[in-house]
């Protein structure tokens, strides 16, 4: 079974191959770079490349192992597993170190290959890997990863069809290292959703929530209907006979070790420099200041400051330090580059950023002319960086909900409820705007019962809930949700012109 990695990326052929429990040895081709995946039922066993910076004599002589003295053991015509076993047999490394670090040169192999999106693959069932071993490899979170380093448009183009059911899987495991966006994603699907409503209701930009849910569909904690399959399942599951016998396999992908020159061998960057660098975005404030450019900038000058960052900062090129907290430093901070360049570099989405840019400013300043004044329910929690977003958001979303323009209004509070799901008046502004739609009407009753449950003695959200009510016709629910609200304010306009509303429909019914 063959076929192109820009139909079937490694990131989807390991989600099939798992799928379906399938057995054999992935061989992909990138340029001049190879890597060879083994499975068995299902499950990633091993890797392995033909790249010099991703084999195992680089990791021990970054380590400081294999000096002149063991120049035997690091013969150049060994694999990498033999030279595994050469280095457990003369003692210099015990079986459970180096089994470590076969475990990080496997991720490194696959943060690499992962990223290809163009190239060719070849999947044989009968070849299998000649050796024991068995790597342990974090499929989950290695697709997840790779899912938000993957281009955008690449991203993108894995989505044909916005009608497309997407699901929770029934066992979601915990884990402290989500997103907050997929955190957000994933609290959103109480039950089956359309794309292009889950969509709406990450609060995300299109391509930034396509990225999202692929990551998590990538890595199973989310089902997608449609799928681009490679293999048919009764084809791929034949396994050879004992007659036939399993292929054996050298477990590199070539030996030759063809001096490529590729972006993913890691360069020669002083700590100083990194530092600089890792410094200077935590405290850039907007995409311009990440990007180190100014707001006049031409768009060729942000494609040569992009790619200038790239060839020196890119997550990958520090692939040997990968699990440690400076790699995750790294990556975060590269991912706040590249979402730099992907809304500047789009006429309509830098003009759209710069008139929020424009509008944040304004507030600014008029904040900073009236300091004295007294901060009102609409200006709390503006101490943080995340809360000063958040409660923008809310701004934003509360005029476009009173201008009717309700799909922008959804947009921006949902942000300021992802952003602060704790702040019961985003949850509450949020259900009102998703109240709007009948589609999305059950998704507005959660999101104002979640602002009741934040302030039970809120009589502006009780009445919020009662007015959803009423539109639903479940009128017992709406007069419960009345009496509460008048009995904490008996004053309160709103829900008198409710009841009154109430009181009729029953006279005409």
């Amino acid at each position: 079974m063959k076929g192109k990695l820009n139909d079937q990326p490694l990131a989807e052929l390991i989600r099939e191959i798992s799928a379906k429990a399938l057995s054999g040895t992935l061989r992909l081709e990138h340029v001049r770079a190879q890597t060879a995946v083994y499975f068995d039922k299902g499950q990633v066993i091993y890797a392995a490349a033909n790249l010099r910076t991703l084999r195992l004599r680089e990791y021990l002589n970054k380590r400081g192992i294999g000096s002149a003295g063991d120049g035997a053991v690091l013969d150049n015509n060994l694999s990498d597993l033999d030279l595994a076993a050469a280095i457990v047999t003369t003692g210099t490394l015990k079986q459970k170190e180096i089994d470590g670090l076969l475990e990080i040169l496997v991720g490194d192999i696959f943060r690499v290959a992962l990223l290809w999106t163009e190239g060719t693959w070849d999947f044989n069932v009968q070849a299998r890997l000649n050796n024991p071993v068995r790597v342990k490899v974090d499929a989950t979170n290695l697709l997840r990863e790779a899912a938000q380093r993957m281009p955008l448009t690449f991203v993108s183009a894995r989505f044909r069809n916005p009608g497309e059911i997407i699901s929770r899987s029934s066992e979601v495991p915990r884990m402290s290292n989500f997103l907050p966006a997929e955190s957000f994603v994933l609290s959103r699907l109480d039950k089956p959703t359309r794309l292009s409503d889950l969509i709406s209701f990450s609060g995300l930009p299109e391509p930034d929530a396509q990225r999202i849910i692929y990551g998590l569909a990538l890595s199973g904690l989310v089902n997608r209907e449609y799928w681009q399959n490679a293999f048919r399942t009764e084809s791929a599951k034949a396994t050879p006979t004992p007659e036939q016998g399993a292929a054996r396999v050298t477990p590199n992908a070539a030996t030759s070790e063809t001096p490529v020159s590729d972006n993913w061998t890691s360069a020669s960057i002083e700590d100083e420099d990194l530092e600089k660098f890792l410094r200077r975005l935590t405290t850039a404030t907007n995409h311009y200041e990440v990007l180190a450019m100014p707001p006049a900038a031409k768009t060729s000058e942000i494609k040569v400051a992009y790619y200038a960052m790239a060839r020196r900062y890119h997550p990958d090129r520090f692939h040997l330090k990968s699990g440690t907290k400076l790699h995750a430093e790294i990556s975060s901070a590269f991912a706040r580059v590249t979402q730099a360049y992907e809304t500047l570099m789009n006429p309509n989405t830098r003009a759209a950023y710069d008139q929020t840019l424009q509008r944040a400013q304004l507030f600014s300043a008029t904040q900073a002319t009236r300091p004295d004044e007294p901060v009102d329910e609409f200006e709390s929690g503006l101490g943080e960086t995340q809360s000063r977003g958040a409660e923008y958001s809310f701004r934003e979303g509360v005029g476009a909900l009173q201008q009717g323009r309700i799909n922008a209004a959804v947009t921006h509070l949902s942000n300021a409820s992802r952003l602060e799901p704790q702040e019961a008046r985003y949850r509450a502004f949020y259900g009102r705007a998703l109240a709007a739609n009948e589609n999305t009407r059950r998704l507005a009753e959660n999101e104002i019962q979640a602002a009741v449950k934040l302030e039970p003695a809120n009589a502006a959200f009780r009445t919020m809930l009662a007015e959803l009510y009423f539109d639903l016709k479940f009128h017992r629910r709406a007069q419960t949700e009345l009496d509460r609200a008048l009995a904490i304010d008996p004053n309160n306009a709103t829900a008198h012109s409710l009841l009154r509303k109430l009181q009729k429909s029953r006279k005409v019914g």
